[in-house]
């Protein structure tokens, strides 16, 4: 803050039309005017505590603004968490996906050993004296085992993540719904604000006006006084 020196130009705020202003939300008008609110002397005024209210608007308007940035920021950090969130999510959709292909071949392979199987041994070996369908079924049932619990991991693994992206969206909610009632607060307390100013202007109109009927009602008493007194004058003449 700094100490009031600017005079107070009636003419010029009379010209504002409050009730645009406050429709529009005019921030351009409210910024060209209020250092010449903040700052004017109001000594020479009859409310020489009018100037406090601006004072406090100010104030209220600096810590808005640092508040209004401060949300922001955490509000692009959470962006920024979501979108890597969404993408490690997707990176393990893709894997996946492709362990499922992977996966199903393998079945494909194992039902066909299990056909050959059940249609008997095809070759023996002369050495250990076992079929080459029984060696390599059980090679193959090994291997799909080790398939199927990478699959459930990876299952689990995006399970997660989900859970991560659901948590992450209701709190982005929150901090929107926590904005927009801040906001409405804010506004609320804008236009209350605004209905004490007018009733502020409304009240020195009608001290005004008090003031001039005053004044009247004096300069005719003069007026009947002088005149009476100049006439016993001419009387006594």
């Amino acid at each position: 803050f700094q100490p009031r020196r600017v005079g107070v130009d009636w003419r010029r705020f009379s010209a504002i039309d409050v009730e645009r202003v406050a429709r529009e939300v005019d921030v351009a008008a409210l910024q060209e005017h209020i250092a010449c609110v903040t700052f004017c002397n109001l000594d020479a005024e009859r409310c020489p505590h009018c100037g406090q209210p601006a004072e406090y608007l100010l104030h209220c308007q600096e810590h808005l603004g640092t508040s209004l940035a401060m949300h922001a920021q955490h509000l692009q950090a959470a962006h920024t968490e979501l979108a890597c969130t969404q993408q490690q999510a997707a990176e393990q959709v893709a894997q996946l996906r492709g362990a499922k292909e992977e996966s199903r071949r393998w079945k494909k392979m194992i039902a066909m050993q299990q056909l050959l199987l059940q249609a008997g041994p095809i070759a023996y070996c002369k050495v250990c004296d076992h079929t080459l369908a029984y060696s390599t079924s059980v090679s193959l049932s090994f291997a799909e085992r080790q398939k199927m619990k990478q699959v459930e991991k990876m299952e689990d693994e995006v399970e997660e993540l989900k859970a991560k992206l659901r948590e992450m969206q209701q709190r982005l909610e929150a901090e929107r719904e926590a904005e927009k009632l801040r906001r409405e607060q804010e506004t609320e307390r804008a236009r209350q604000k605004e209905d004490g100013r007018r009733d502020l202007e409304r009240w020195k109109e009608e001290e005004r006006a008090k003031l001039h009927k005053e004044l009247d009602g004096l300069r005719q008493l003069f007026l009947t006084a002088f005149k009476d007194m100049a006439s016993r004058s001419s009387a006594m003449e």
